[in-house]
């Protein structure tokens, strides 16, 4: 019965320590830095402007609309 009771009164302090454990590798990557950001954005930005070009450059659709 004592081990029981030694045993019993660890558990919260084993979960604690999982618990912090767990949340603390959770925060390890907060994720990409600004400067990432600002150049993921600009590249994204370029895309679309190409993209916007080269649909300016295409011929126009005589039939638009029908899927052909």
């Amino acid at each position: 019965m004592l081990l029981f009771s030694i045993r019993m009164k660890k558990v919260p302090a084993v979960t604690l320590l999982v618990s912090t454990l767990l949340a603390l590798l959770g925060c390890g990557s907060p994720g990409p830095s600004p400067e990432q950001q600002a150049r993921d954005a600009d590249q994204q930005r370029e895309a679309e402007r190409q993209q916007a070009e080269f649909r300016k450059s295409l011929p126009p659709v005589s039939n638009p609309g029908q899927g052909w």
